[in-house]
């Protein structure tokens, strides 16, 4: 008998257990390499953008490093940043002016610093090769650009090891949260699950309002095999079967027989998401509809069409938050309408720079030169336990 996750586990479309316990794995062994680097010479924090002092809050304040640890994402990110950095050690050509200042700002070191720098550097690498072939949410998994994960993609894996090898002792990776306000919250233990959404939204070179903003479903023509194939892994992730038979034309008698064996429960009835102000309705729900959307076009960046961009966001967003107020249905009726119409758009926050979904419709309008986030007004601390029963976050 098939389990729920069966379903959802289309290749590159859902990162595995096993890849998520290797990615917390190399966090923790990243931030532990850091800081035996910086406790033998502070002038390391140039190189990993990190002081002693701040990591050394990783063992006083263990909630908050649980809370960071069980995302899917790194929390550091390549110091080379650019298609052109990676590609003077691939094609072993003159360095670049970020490798040259990368260079410069390593202190000597021993044979023994020399050593566990390249080994993590292969540690790191590995893991990076990995997830840019498996996984269409690569580049905001690694915090890297759209570019960056599709060269690396198409790079044979012996070119990646001479790189390597070329590469010496320059370290790969740096701390990837370096702003006063995620290092305030880490040791204030109120670093919520919508806070370090936003720190990784922050700290990604791709922004929301410059990737591709497509449905596609038009003209999408998928085999039926191919169609029930994604309608099981909808399903799996909560979307209704009404929706799921709507969006890939099959009968929803069907699939309501077939939510019941995937879930163990009978799909829900009643009317469908339709509604966008949902997204502004308060600032957690913004951050919501900003995650999921920026998930999306993320994925859609990377060559995937709309149902495997769907799918793909669906296992990321349920990865990364404990509880789930976007549901399945919600998040298929916010990628569409703001593909098709303009009630939402996307503006950058003036104070921090991260992209936000606002709110364009006739009853309320948001001015996109003086939007700031709920991040930056400090409206993402933990909600308030509301006494209605359903009041607790699920949007449907």
């Amino acid at each position: 008998m098939h389990k729920k996750e069966d379903y959802q586990a289309i290749e590159r479309l859902y990162v595995p257990d096993w890849l998520i316990s290797q990615i917390q794995g190399t966090n923790f062994d990243l931030v532990d390499h850091m800081k035996s680097l910086l406790q033998q010479d502070g002038r390391f924090n140039e190189v990993f953008t990190v002081e002693r002092k701040e990591i050394d809050h990783f063992k006083h304040n263990q909630t908050s490093l649980r809370s960071l640890l069980r995302t899917p994402f790194l929390m550091v990110s390549p110091t080379l940043q650019t298609v052109e950095d990676w590609r003077c050690f691939v094609d072993d050509t003159a360095t670049t002016v970020a490798v040259d200042e990368l260079r410069r700002k390593i202190p000597p070191l021993d044979s023994m610093s020399a050593q566990a720098i390249q080994f993590t550097n292969r540690r790191f690498l590995d893991l990076v090769t990995g997830l840019v072939n498996m996984s269409v949410l690569a580049a905001p998994l690694l915090g890297i650009s759209t570019e960056l994960a599709m060269y690396l993609q198409k790079l044979q894996p012996y070119r990646l090891r001479m790189a390597l090898g070329r590469m010496q002792r320059l370290p790969l990776f740096r701390w990837r949260f370096n702003s006063a306000t995620f290092w305030y919250e880490f040791t204030g233990n109120t670093l919520t699950d919508e806070m370090i959404a936003h720190h990784i939204m922050l700290t990604s070179p791709e922004r929301t309002g410059h990737l591709p903003n497509l449905a596609g479903w038009a003209d999408l023509r998928l085999e039926r095999a191919k169609n029930e194939t994604f309608a099981d892994a909808m399903m799996a992730y909560g979307c209704r079967a009404s929706t799921a038979a709507t969006l890939f034309r099959l009968n929803q008698n069907a699939l309501r027989r077939r939510y019941v064996v995937i879930n163990g429960e009978s799909s829900k009835c009643g009317n469908s998401v339709n509604s966008v102000s949902w997204c502004v309705d308060n600032p957690h729900n913004r951050l919501h509809a900003t995650t999921y959307t920026w998930l999306y076009r993320s994925a859609m960046a990377m060559g995937a069409n709309a149902p495997e961009a769907l799918i793909a966001t669906n296992d990321i967003y349920g990865k990364l938050f404990d509880t789930r107020p976007l549901s399945a249905d919600r998040g298929v009726h916010i990628t569409r309408s703001m593909a098709a119409d303009t009630r939402m758009a996307v503006a950058p926050c003036r104070s921090c720079g991260t992209h936000y979904v606002v709110s364009n419709t006739e009853t309320k309008i948001e001015m996109h030169s003086s939007f700031v986030c709920p991040a930056c007004t400090q409206q993402l601390g933990p909600r308030r336990r509301k006494t209605r029963r359903n009041a607790g976050g699920n949007d449907e």
